[in-house]
């Protein structure tokens, strides 16, 4: 004798029986959204491996430290991963090589729009016998940005320094730690600036690029990389992102508080959402370039779609029981309504914890 319970899911009717299929839909799409980060194309900051911290300085090496003073930062551009940089670069070093002289910013764009204003015509020569140049620098900048986070995403926005002439063993770059950064009134609009990072690395390049003279060790090239960390702040994606997104899929909500016999209506409501949010979308989308992921934006949007998508379905499927206008079948609406609409906010609130923890 079957149980219960058992006997209660036999005697279920059909059509009731189809919300199971919308939910477990719903639930599949959230896990797939989730590990299909596993599964995408590493950026570059992700897999890039020619840029490693120097750990040990050749004793034939001649040092120069290098400082950095970040003055401004403005048109950043996250279509193009470019953005321009004002700054003071200093470099202080005893021995015979200048290594003013075949400096060359790695991360540079538009070489012939770039300006750099030098404070003495030649080096100067300080108490200590170091030789010491200052100079400002103003120029456009390339970085790979990753947006896999937006719009909870940090970005790093720097100047990757190096000498096109002097490998590694006869030049190294040492970070002035103590006296680089970024000036207090530095601000990049709709971006909160976290810190910023100054340190020397080894750039291994895997080419000798045609000079049979050069051996293995002269491939490595000291390397300075100053960067500033910055992120979007948590009202961008509360008030301008989510609060429209919510208020359409809420509206559309409204459609199962209506009384079941207006059908037209509550059909109408959630079909007029799901065009909003496609608009919507469209909106956000047009700021970030084409990137092969889901970001995570992207994500909550496709959580949004299905439940719209499945609230069309279930006004559909309900208009057919409310036809009669039978108070029992009318009853029947509502309660199904109210566990629709809890369903809908149990998921919801799931998919975001989800998307937002991992």
């Amino acid at each position: 004798m079957p149980s219960p319970i058992l006997s209660h899911w036999i005697d279920l009717k059909k059509n009731s029986r189809k919300f199971l299929f919308p939910a477990l839909g719903i639930i599949t799409l959230i896990l797939i959204l989730q590990l299909g980060k596993y599964f995408r194309t590493p950026t570059p900051h992700q897999n890039s491996l020619i840029y490693q911290h120097l750990t040990e300085i050749p004793a034939t090496a001649q040092k120069v430290t290098v400082g950095v003073y970040a003055q401004n930062i403005y048109e950043l551009n996250a279509s193009s991963n470019t953005y321009y940089l004002d700054f003071y670069l200093w470099l202080r070093w005893k021995g015979k090589i200048d290594p003013v002289a075949n400096l060359e910013f790695m991360n540079g764009v538009e070489d012939w729009g770039r300006i750099i204003e030098p404070a003495y015509e030649e080096p100067k020569k300080l108490k200590d016998g170091s030789f010491y140049q200052i100079m400002r620098v103003e120029s456009r900048f390339r970085e790979p940005f990753e947006f896999s986070r937006y719009p909870l995403d940090e970005q790093r926005l720097g100047v990757t320094i190096e000498n096109a002439v002097y490998p590694l063993n006869q030049l190294v770059y040492i970070a002035d730690t103590k006296e680089s950064g970024y000036a207090a009134d530095l601000t990049v609009p709709g971006w909160k600036i976290r810190n910023s990072e100054i340190k020397t690395l080894s750039h291994q390049y895997p080419s000798n690029f045609g000079d049979l003279d050069e051996g293995k060790n002269n491939s490595i090239y000291s390397t300075l990389r100053f960067e500033m960390h910055i992120s979007r702040p948590l009202s961008f994606f509360t008030w301008k992102l989510l609060l429209p997104l919510f208020v359409v899929l809420f509206s559309s909500w409204g459609a199962l508080l209506l009384y079941p016999i207006y059908v037209d209506s509550r059909i109408i409501l959630p079909v007029t959402a799901l065009l909003t949010i496609v608009f919507l979308q469209q909106s956000y989308s047009d700021a970030l370039p084409d990137v092969g992921y889901l970001v995570l934006l992207d994500k909550i949007y496709a959580l949004v779609y299905v439940l719209i998508i499945a609230g069309i379905l279930e006004t559909i499927i309900t208009a057919d029981w409310a036809k009669s206008e039978d108070p029992e079948s009318i009853v029947r609406v509502k309660k199904l309504d109210q566990w629709f609409l809890i369903a809908n906010i149990v998921i919801l609130s799931g998919g975001m914890i989800l998307f937002l923890l991992f």
